[in-house]
Formats: structure tokens, sequence, C-alpha cells
């Protein structure tokens, strides 16, 4: 049995950038690869850099939850996500990520996301009345709207939404360029830069090493990608800091009176300190955090949606039903056995598209996963796309099935066969929001319309920093 890395399974190249290639397909064939490997742990590479990527669902877990302590997030994601997420929850580490983890989870528990069920119902209601019987639509256009709004209720209190319009567009430009930058030349060198200033780092004392470690602080900013300096992109994250620190001004001049998410980020105590608050710059970057995560991924999620369910008739009509039992009693909390089937819809629909296919680790120490010693620094990408498509976690996992997701079938399946929301301590803070605005909106536009989708057109995975359907999602909308 392997006991090192070099003696692990060596997967093929796919380009010259080496294992993961840089397109979208790319990327998926060979997370499909994976999905089919027996072995704990195979071997890649990047370039001329070792990559450890689990296989399996034990393996997985290991990296993710049991050994998670040995793990950081990548160096390349933080460079990519700096411009607008800065030192948010998603890609802050250390010190700063248990603070602000510790700050921010009493704020999404179950209990205090519950209230926002009705704006939930009432954004999807709003879309629902705009449509007209016959016309086209793009659904996924219609569900990054939906979602956008609201988030940037939940968040902003934004009852226009022109904060979360102007912030949605500038995001767009933002994620644009980070899509573009995934395996740019530029992105491995300024990788290699921080990897280098480290390591010298760690060969000095004293004030030479404080000043290798202020170096490597200020080559975090990506100076080296393409387009950095480009004005749409300054423009669009000008805006982010604008829009959202006149957003804190005015939550302050009112006394802290609205029940916003970003009212309650600026009033979050830290326990073990009375009276510690976050700067304006950290909730600037928790906010715009999670305003990305909080629209691109339940948006994209939805639209898959919508997309199944036209091509499955007979689950589009059992979802459909459940929808039609509320009456003309509108949707004004959360109740779950209320909406049993439009979850468990939405779940499989995440295990076939999840909107973020994988997530990078970086190995801070010497560590031991499924038997082998993983060095400090190995690069480890855990996929959730390749976990969700294995046939010994999933019988025929290429089907669409909701039923998976009945308890007594979901309880048989090991842990880290399903990732939609990663695991262990970086697991999506936001999932009971995520998991609320789902069946939400699923059940209050299939109460009045139907999208009809060309059933011979298979629409494929979009070239973007999330699994976007390419082209969108193109539908005639039919009244019921």
């Amino acid at each position: 049995m392997p006991t090192s890395v070099i003696d692990l399974p060596k997967l093929p190249d796919v380009s010259l950038y080496g294992s993961l290639g840089v397109s979208t397909s790319e990327r998926l064939a060979f997370q499909r690869t994976l999905s089919k490997q027996r072995s704990p742990l195979v071997r890649g590479r990047i370039l001329h850099r070792p990559l450890l990527l689990p296989c399996t669902p034990e393996a997985c877990h290991e990296v993710l939850v049991t050994k998670a302590k040995h793990f950081e997030k990548a160096p390349g994601l933080r460079v990519l996500l700096y411009m607008f997420a800065g030192q948010g929850l998603f890609t802050s580490e250390g010190a700063l990520w248990q603070r602000q983890r510790k700050l921010m989870s009493p704020i999404f528990q179950p209990a205090p996301m519950h209230q926002y069920a009705e704006t939930m119902r009432q954004v999807a209601t709003r879309a629902a009345d705009r449509m007209r019987d016959g016309e086209a639509i793009d659904v996924a256009q219609e569900t990054t709207r939906i979602a956008m709004s609201i988030v940037g209720k939940a968040l902003f209190d934004a009852d226009t939404f022109d904060d979360a319009d102007a912030l949605g567009a500038a995001l767009t430009t933002a994620l644009s360029w980070v899509n573009h930058n995934v395996g740019s030349p530029g992105l491995i060198a300024h990788v290699l830069l921080l990897d280098a200033i480290e390591a010298l780092g760690a060969k000095t004392s004293g004030s030479l090493n404080e000043l290798f470690e202020s170096a490597h602080k200020k080559v975090s900013v990506p100076f080296l990608l393409p387009g950095v300096r480009d004005e749409k992109l300054r423009s669009a994250v000008k805006l982010l800091d604008e829009r959202i620190q006149d957003m804190i001004d005015e939550r302050r001049r009112q006394g802290f009176a609205r029940k916003d998410l970003l009212t309650r980020l600026l009033t979050a105590q830290d326990e073990d300190k009375p009276g510690a608050h976050m700067s304006d710059k950290q909730v600037r970057d928790e906010a715009v955090t999670l305003f990305v995560a909080g629209h691109e991924t339940t948006a994209t999620a939805l639209a898959w949606s919508f997309y199944l369910l036209a091509k499955n008739p007979e689950v589009r009509d059992r979802a459909q039903a459940e929808a039609d039992a509320f009456g003309s009693d509108p949707i004004t909390q959360w109740d779950p056995t209320k909406l049993e089937y439009c979850t468990r819809v939405f779940k499989e629909v995440l295990r076939l598209f999840p909107p973020v296919m994988m997530f990078p680790r970086r190995a801070i120490d010497d560590v031991e996963i499924c038997g082998v010693t993983i060095p400090r620094k190995t690069l480890t990408f855990v996929s959730a796309y390749a976990q969700h498509y294995r046939e010994d976690s999933y019988e025929d996992p290429h089907r669409f099935d909701p039923d998976r997701w009945l308890p007594q079938r979901e309880s048989l399946r090991p842990k880290g066969s399903y990732l939609p929301f990663s695991a262990g301590p970086r697991f999506c803070i936001g999932v009971h929001f995520a998991m609320m605005e789902g069946p939400i909106v699923l059940a209050t536009l299939l109460q009045r319309w139907r999208f009809e989708i060309d059933s011979q057109k298979t629409i494929e995975e979009d070239d973007f920093a999330t699994l976007r359907p390419k082209g969108g999602v193109p539908a005639f909308v039919r009244s019921r």
C-alpha cells in the first residue's frame, strides 16, 4: 500500500498546464475520471508541482473534516478573490477566520434565518407577476434576478433593489475577471512568487523575517494578473466599496434599527471580548462575500432545477402537486414538512450540478491521509463534482432522482459523498438560507407557471467561476 505521494497512482495530464486543465470542459472531464477511481488517493500535477486528489468519500472526509486543521485554502484562490472578497469568511485563514466564524455563526443558525422565508416568497411572487403567457425568457436570467433580489433584501434591506442591482453588476464584472484568470500564467507566477517569499522568510529570523512577512502580505494583492488594472474592474471594486460604506454609515445614523444581515454584522460582538466589533473593512468583505455566495450559487442551482424539471415531466408534476397543496395561502413561513419534495428536487440538482465544483486546499504541515503521508505545502483538490457521480455512492448517478434524498436512503450514504456546501469547519455558513430559498422559489413559481424547454436541447455547463448553464436556459412561459 502506498505510504507517500510519489507512490500513488498518477493520472494523465489533460493539457500542458497539468492534470486539471484550464477550461471548464477539461476540468469536468478530469473530475469524471476521478469519480471512477477506486484508490482513495491519486496524484496529478499543476506545472511542476504535485497535486493530491482524494477520490473516495472517506478520503474527502479526512481532508475536509477530521484532518481539516492541517489544511488551508489554496493561495491561488485567495489571490483570485482578493480584489472583491478581501479577507471575508470564504478567503480568510487562521485566527481571523476563527474569530469571524465565531462572530457570524449565531446569525446564520436556522431560527434567525426563518424570518427571511416571507421575503423569499414575496420576491418570487413579484417575478411570477411580471411573466406573461407565451413569452420567451431565459430562466437563468430570471433566477439570477430573483436570487439577487432576495439576498439584496435580506442583506441590505434594499426595498427597491437598486443597491442589489448595482452591486450585482459590479460583482459580475469581478467574477468574469476571476474566471478569465483561473489557470492563467499570471496566477501561476503570482503563486510561485508568494511561495518563494514564504520559503525565504522561513529561513530568517528577527527583523529580516518581519520584512519577508510584510512583503508576503503586500504581494497578496494580485498585481501580476492580466486585467487587474483595467478601468472597468477597478470601477466595479470602487462601487462595491462606496455603496457598502454608504449603507454602513446609514445604519449607524439610524441607530441600527434595521433587521437586515448588514446590521447584524455591524452589531455582532465577540463573546471573549465584550464590546469588540468588526471593522468597517471587515464588514465590507463579509457583506460582499455573502452577496456573492447568496445569489450566484442559488441562482445557478435554480436555473438547472427548472431545466431538469422540464426534462422530467413526472418529477415536475409531483413538485407542482406539492406547490398546489398550498392553495390560495401564500408561503409565509418555512415549514419543511410542506416542501419535502421540492427540497429533495433542489438537493438532487445540487448533486448533479454543484455550483462550486472543487475545493482547493494546501497542507500547512505534514499530515497522514488514508495512510499516506502528505508533505507540507502539497496542493489538494477535493472535487464535489466527482463525489456526486460515484457509482458506489449513487446508483445510476447520471439519473435525476429526487427520491435519493428520502431519509431512509440518504442515511445510508457515506460521509464525504455529498459536498455542495463543502464540509467540516469551512462548511458554507449560509446553508440554511440556501436550503430554504431553493424550495420556496421553486414552489412559488410552479404554482403559477410551467416553463417549456426544448426536450431535444441539451444544455452544457458554462466556462465560468461557478457551474452555470451555458447560454442560459431558454424557455417559453405557459400559464397553468
